[in-house]
């Protein structure tokens, strides 16, 4: 296992070195506006296809022996969100309509379902009051999640380090839920491909090497995690309860939700961007980066961590559900709607 560990930090490594310098040349780069973007310099947008690149040679060379020892639906999922990756990568080059973008993401969720026959079928007993049993309107319901989750993830990819420290998290909690089990450990591998990510993207090896997912990335990681979670809390050999996954994204989730609310009240369009997110609220309220950056990490680690002592200890559904509810509203109304209404937020396309 610490072979592969070490050979998934290699190839990530050179992965990350290689198509830096290809993206670079290509002009596929992330250019400062002053407004939505305030970076410094041309930053290659490498960093989804890098780490899409390092797991494919990762399963390519260990498949034959191991399996690597996952569920089937794990790897049909990852062979489906390739065109997730490239739906991103063609919007990094030339930005398409929202529509365009929906419709890709809807045809690859409805996919996963055709080949793998996994969709949201019981929802458990979210409210007290017995098991939510869907039957085939989970698979309207299951598209729907996961083109939300992955638009989550990618609006959530507006500040140097915040959607690493998510996905870092995000991915070890499922890493160690699955581990605990089953005993597998490959999953891990996500936790330390995050972790070489967040080197390259805070510019720890110099600015020469700083490097965003783009949207490729984003979207194929929201993606991913979205399946995930689905694959794991249901049928017979699931690992956790469907209302846990909301713990373990719960910083993407109510970031999104409430962004939309929020539009909706103000009569703006769901899909137009601006400065409402939580990363943009804070660090226009004064306060420096690496102090937001520690707060999400923190906040990331608290939910997750619930999410994971909840599924081991057998937590009520009902309570894990009314809990997260709660938090969503005091943000919302504590924190989300004043600020937006008591700023004059700028809008621009996305």
């Amino acid at each position: 296992m610490i072979n592969i560990y070490l050979l998934i930090s290699v190839i990530t490594f050179v992965s990350f070195f290689c198509f830096s310098i290809l993206f670079k040349k290509l002009g596929i780069v992330d250019r400062p506006d002053g407004i939505m973007k305030i970076h410094k310099g041309d930053i290659p947008l490498s960093g989804g296809i890098s780490l899409f690149f390092a797991v494919l040679v990762l399963y390519f060379l260990i498949f034959p022996e191991t399996s690597l020892g996952l569920r089937p639906e794990l790897e049909t999922v990852f062979f489906v969100s390739i065109i997730i990756l490239f739906l991103g990568l063609w919007d990094d080059i030339r930005p398409l309509p929202t529509s365009a973008r929906l419709i890709i993401q809807i045809f690859a969720s409805w996919l996963v379902i055709i080949l793998s026959d996994v969709y949201l079928v019981d929802l458990g007993d979210l409210f007290g009051f017995g098991r939510l049993y869907l039957g085939q309107l989970g698979i309207p319901l299951t598209i729907f999640m996961v083109v939300g989750v992955c638009n989550a993830f990618n609006m959530l990819d507006g500040m140097d380090g915040f959607i690493g420290f998510v996905i870092f998290v995000c991915s070890s909690a499922l890493a160690l839920i699955y581990y605990l089990n089953t005993g597998t450990g490959l999953l891990f591998i996500g936790s330390i491909m995050s972790v070489i990510f967040l080197v390259f993207n805070l510019g720890l090896f110099g600015k020469k090497w700083k490097l965003f997912l783009g949207d490729s990335g984003s979207m194929w990681l929201g993606f991913l995690v979205a399946w995930y979670l689905i694959i794991l809390s249901q049928g017979e050999e699931k690992l956790l309860q469907p209302v846990t996954a909301l713990w373990i994204i719960m910083l993407p989730l109510i970031d999104a939700l409430s962004t939309f609310l929020s539009r909706l009240w103000n009569k703006k369009s769901m899909f137009l961007g601006d400065r409402t997110h939580i990363h943009h609220m804070l660090l226009d309220a004064g306060l420096k980066k690496w102090k937001v950056l520690l707060i999400f990490l923190i906040i990331s680690i608290l939910s997750a961590g619930l999410g994971i002592f909840v599924s081991i200890n057998s937590i009520s559904e009902p309570s894990q559900f009314y809990g997260f509810l709660t938090i969503w509203f005091f943000y919302f109304l504590l924190v989300k709607y004043p600020l937006v209404n008591n700023t004059k937020n700028k809008d621009y396309d996305i």
